[in-house]
């Protein structure tokens, strides 16, 4: 018979499960209609788009850290999640009113691509903030194969309805979703700290507290964070390129915005079909034949395969699976790995500088991804493939080195972390 602990385990990684499955079934409701509205401004001002992106995601992050230093960490998602859901019903009710406005359409690209990395990250620190190493090390994959469903079922409901009833109430039923999930992140905290008749949980009265210089400062100096920083900006980089390319060959193929979003939304499923398939077959396997070193190395292995093969049949359907394989794999081979290594870091770094590395480090790579691109888009599909191909080659050793730091950091665990306990489930 399973022990209470065991049994309280149990309950929080459903809960877990169920919170990041409403959180990315609404994202991924808001997904599609974006990338149709990235084509209605003009594939030409894509670089555009993207620098402002990582002005306004700049400009929201000292308020981010400025709720985080003075919040109790339990309210932090309501801090986050409320005023994103508000905005996004406003926009669409201002798109409802003006379906073919371009600046609502620029509006909401920014507005989900600035606040899209908040609303993740913040739901992985709460996890890290409530899950000890090894415990993540066994649940993340399942809690991260929950999104994978409800990023499953999202884009489903866009193919099957936009273009009969179009984006508005979809918007409105991603809000609704995305709300849920603050319930769901309770009932973890609320089951962990519970478990067994005790208060394993810390108190989240605490606030995380610190100034945001010490976060930047702590990032500089801290080799460790300063790989997984170049491991997600790499990571990013190999995107962009990919997402330009693709928005190249989508907007000679398909014309309007309803075709556009169904397109994308048959390619979100993919994505979510194919990382489900990762996070409960293939991440399971790799944890129990392997180390985290094993876990981490799978992702730029497979897409550099796929690269290889992109680099030499250069079409616009193998861009497209080559896609579909490279997203799939970093979200469900390389992020739940990575979500790992942040659970031997401080309250302030997980919250903090994670924020930090999460938000406007992608969205810098992002827009600096997006300017090299236009620089170098002359070299063709073949050419760019082949760059995506060797930056896989450096991710692999990159990713062998951090998961070494943190095997030794989880040996020796952090003083400063030490000093709040994280509960284990």
């Amino acid at each position: 018979m399973p022990r209470p602990a065991e049994l309280a385990e149990r309950r929080a990684l459903w809960f877990a499960a169920a919170g990041f499955f409403c959180l990315m079934g609404g994202y991924y409701m808001l997904r599609p209609i974006r990338e149709a509205m990235a084509l209605e401004v003009g594939r030409e001002h894509i670089s555009i788009l993207f620098t402002v992106v990582l002005l306004v995601s700049s400009a929201i992050l000292p308020v981010y850290w400025w709720l985080v230093a003075r919040v109790p960490r339990r309210w932090l998602l309501v801090c986050v999640y409320l005023p994103f859901t508000a905005l996004f019903a406003t926009l669409a009710l201002g798109l409802n009113m003006r379906p073919d406005d371009k600046t609502l359409a620029f509006a909401y690209f920014v507005a989900l691509s600035s606040f899209n990395l908040f609303l993740i990250s913040v739901f992985w620190s709460s996890m890290a903030d409530v899950w000890r190493p090894e415990a993540a090390k066994r649940l993340f994959g399942y809690v991260a194969g929950g999104g994978s469903a409800g990023a499953l079922l999202g884009p489903l409901v866009v193919s099957a309805s936009v273009e009969t009833i179009g984006p508005t109430p979809l918007i409105f039923v991603a809000c609704l979703a995305i709300l849920v999930t603050i319930l769901m992140v309770g009932m973890v905290r609320h089951t962990l700290r519970h478990a067994d008749g005790t208060t394993a949980v810390p108190d989240r009265s605490e606030v995380v507290g610190g100034r945001a210089i010490d976060d930047l400062r702590r990032l500089v100096r801290t080799p460790y964070m300063l790989g997984i920083a170049a491991l997600i900006i790499a990571g990013q980089t190999i995107g962009a390129f990919m997402y330009s390319e693709q928005a190249r060959y989508v907007e000679a193929a398909y014309t309007s915005l309803n075709e556009r979003a169904a397109l994308f939304s048959r390619m979100e499923f993919a994505v979510s079909s194919l990382a489900l398939f990762f996070q409960v077959v293939v991440v399971g396997w790799l944890t129990r034949i392997g180390s985290l070193r094993t876990s981490l190395t799978a992702m730029p292995v497979l897409i550099g395969i796929t690269f290889v093969l992109l680099a030499l049949f250069p079409l616009g359907a193998v861009l497209l699976v080559t896609q579909v394989i490279r997203r799939a794999a970093d979200y469900g081979l390389g992020k739940p790995p990575r979500e790992v290594l942040f659970t031997v870091l401080a309250p302030e770094s997980k919250f903090k500088s994670k924020s930090l590395i999460d938000t406007v480090l992608q969205r810098g790579a992002d827009a600096a991804s997006q300017w090299l691109y236009t620089a170098i888009a002359g070299i063709g599909l073949a050419g760019i493939a082949w760059v995506c191909a060797a930056i896989c080659l450096v991710l692999v050793q990159a990713t062998r080195s951090l998961a070494g730091a943190f095997e030794q950091r989880a040996r020796e665990p952090d003083p400063v972390a030490n000093a709040r306990p994280i509960a284990s489930a």
